[in-house]
């Protein structure tokens, strides 16, 4: 079994990849923010917290101690990575930066799974193609512009790693709609399911055909849509109009992938779209019961 660290491990992805790990037997670092509520853990065995934050490296260097992998999630995301140039470098970049250098100066040499994102390939709505791990990045926000540089250092660290480009996550949970929505209605989109994005991850460790490589992870052919179609059905669910939502202006970075690659090797893609809808109704009619 393996000793992981899980920095932003108090996040949504965290905790949900943290249950998956510690389900497969695996000993946890959940690291976060003092702040954080870290009770979804209380009475683990084999798990420990570090409250701690990526830009103090004494903080790092103690939730390192032991480990053989670390799941790098902590960041500032869309949209507040928008409103803060400084800040969002400051956390994705200098903080990713720490955490590579405290693996160095440490003497640890840890897998590092770094959490990037297919924004790094910027709008790529006037391409025709399915987008591969090698269509050139052109990032067009902070957020992907963080998570280009992020990829470059840990390219240079000489640490062993995986580099998961990841797509929009979507969540099966009774939750408001974003204002708006981050792509447009005409626009090709292709999300992943939370639960399968944590296969995806969790089915890294110890698997050495993933070291060194970059992969995208998103929910495959049954995802492969436009926003209006989704939006629509999403709100049908939600009992929320298409005509009380609304679209960004011009495209966002979504589009379909190929992962033939990644669902290769990782074995991830357990969440059709249509079964994704059945588990938001579900959770909808939970939470209004």
């Amino acid at each position: 079994m393996a000793t992981i660290l899980i920095t932003g491990g108090a996040g949504n992805l965290g905790r949900t990849l943290a249950l998956t790990l510690r389900e497969k037997g695996h000993e946890l670092h959940i690291m976060d923010l003092p702040h954080c509520d870290f009770s979804f853990c209380n009475g683990w065995e084999n798990a420990q917290v570090f409250q701690g934050d990526i830009l103090d490296p004494d903080s790092i260097v103690e939730a390192l101690s032991g480990v053989d992998t670390v799941y790098h999630l902590a960041a500032i995301l869309p949209p507040a990575s928008e409103v803060d140039r400084d800040r969002t470098f400051r956390v994705n970049v200098d903080g990713t930066r720490n955490l590579l250098e405290a693996c160095t100066l440490s003497g640890v040499t840890p897998r590092i799974v770094f959490a990037s994102s297919v924004s790094v390939y910027g709008d790529t709505s006037q391409s025709s193609d399915i987008i591969g791990i090698n269509h050139p990045v052109n990032p067009d926000d902070f957020y992907a512009m963080s998570k280009v540089e992020g990829e470059r250092i840990l390219m240079e660290s000489g640490l062993p790693f995986v580099n998961l480009r990841i797509s929009a996550i979507a969540i099966p949970e009774f939750l408001d709609p974003p204002e708006p929505w981050p792509f447009t209605g005409e626009q090709r989109i292709e999300l992943v399911v939370l639960a399968d994005l944590v296969v995806a991850m969790a089915s890294i460790v110890g698997n050495e055909s993933a070291s060194g490589r970059s992969f995208i992870i998103a929910g495959g052919d049954t995802w492969r849509t436009d926003g209006e179609t989704y939006v629509r059905r999403w709100g049908e669910i939600m009992e929320i109009p298409l005509e009380e939502m609304s679209f960004q202006d011009k495209a966002g970075w979504l589009n379909w992938y190929d992962t033939a690659e990644s669902q290769k090797l990782l074995d991830y893609q357990k969440t059709s779209m249509e079964l994704f809808f059945q588990q938001l109704k579900e959770a909808v009619d939970e939470a209004l019961a």
